[in-house]
């Protein structure tokens, strides 16, 4: 079974109550793991071989980092409520909010995460396009964490027991599903973070480079967020019909939810989304004065959100097809004329939406 997920109670790397063991150490490793990699990974020269035998050697040197102990002290684990939307969605993808969370609680939830990821990789059908897009935000948020730290670099890791992936073609889909969603939310978290970060340094007239630095590390965090759905939907459509769509559903009822699941139950996206807000509001109020330099990482921000919900809805078309989506399905009463907008339909309106939302950026 996949391994449960632990993360901030707020959505917020601001919340972390800073506190280190040896995480930094493992955090380093699998830093510079990342940046070896990326050559042969993201290289010009394609060879599947070589990729394939990478993914392998990357996967075997990062496995101890999967399902390591994470220690909470009483009254850390947030207790669900399920008359409470947020609660009810993460109670479903195995997700526990933690009270007071330490950085080092949190660094090791992202390497576990990261290394599952990494593991399942090299079954999967993703394009080496979107692997590079969570490449380029493991190293943005690997730096977040390791600015001006020491950690030792002759640290070795341990062996520890691994989770066994699934062998069930209906287990691995689940599998890949919740686990798509657990790297969702935190770079989500690094995302928001970055954003804010970048909107501080606006308002108090700081450092440009650094300005630039938050909106490139924070469009990158973001896009690896869509990158992670294309993981999510790594199997057919046959099997999302017949195993993850019953399985949501299920959770539905059990929930006594009103509707289907939907991004407006998504705590860590719903908090991202208020950093995303309050970015376009300072870019708007200073636009004027923000340097070319800046805007360009403003609008390399903009085609990543406006991409992103485009691939939501070549998704929702490849695996929904025709249907609605359980948000759509939990809205149709009984004996109502039905609706013929599919759930693909719904996000391409929603892609207009985003357009709308960010024409001022690229307005003169």
């Amino acid at each position: 079974m996949i391994n449960q997920c632990f993360l901030p109670k707020a959505s917020m790397i601001s919340e972390l109550n800073f506190k280190y063991n040896n995480q930094l150490d493992k955090l380093n490793l699998f830093h510079n793991e990342v940046k070896d990699k990326i050559d042969t990974l993201l290289g010009e020269t394609y060879v599947l071989t070589e990729v394939l035998a990478t993914f392998k050697e990357f996967s075997d040197t990062l496995s101890p980092l999967v399902n390591p102990p994470i220690s909470f002290s009483d009254g850390q684990i947030h207790e669900k409520d399920m008359t409470n939307k947020y609660d009810i969605y993460d109670k479903y993808f195995e997700v526990s909010r933690i009270n007071e969370m330490t950085s080092g609680q949190f660094v090791q939830q992202y390497l576990d995460t990261s290394a599952e990821l990494i593991n399942e990789f090299q079954y999967t059908s993703m394009s080496r396009g979107e692997i590079a897009f969570i490449l380029k935000a493991w190293e943005a948020a690997n730096q977040i964490i390791l600015k001006d730290k020491t950690p030792n670099v002759d640290f070795k890791l341990d062996q520890v027991n691994n989770t066994k992936t699934p062998v069930d073609n209906g287990e691995r889909a689940i599998y890949r599903w919740k686990l798509a969603h657990h790297g969702f939310a935190i770079f989500m978290i690094f995302s928001g973070h970055c954003f804010d970060q970048a909107v501080k340094g606006i308002k108090e007239g700081g450092n440009e480079d650094e300005i630039i630095d938050w909106l490139d590390k924070g469009g990158h965090l973001f896009r690896a967020t869509t990158a992670c759905m294309e993981f999510g939907n790594s199997f057919t459509a046959t099997v999302y019909r017949s195993v993850i769509r019953p399985d949501m559903s299920k959770a539905n009822d059990e929930a006594n939810l009103p509707n289907g699941f939907s991004g407006t139950q998504n705590f860590d996206y719903i908090t991202w989304r208020k950093s995303k807000v309050a970015l376009f509001q300072c870019v708007k109020e200073h636009k004027e004065n923000l340097s070319e330099a800046i805007m360009e990482k403003v609008e390399q921000f903009r085609a990543f959100y406006l991409e992103d919900m485009h691939i939501h809805s070549i998704i929702a078309g490849r695996m929904v097809g025709m249907e609605k989506s359980l948000l759509q399905e939990g809205f149709m009463k009984p004996g109502a004329k039905p609706v013929k907008l599919t759930a693909a339909d719904v996000l391409r309106a929603m892609g207009m939406m985003r357009v709308k939302e960010t024409e001022f950026i690229i307005k003169k």
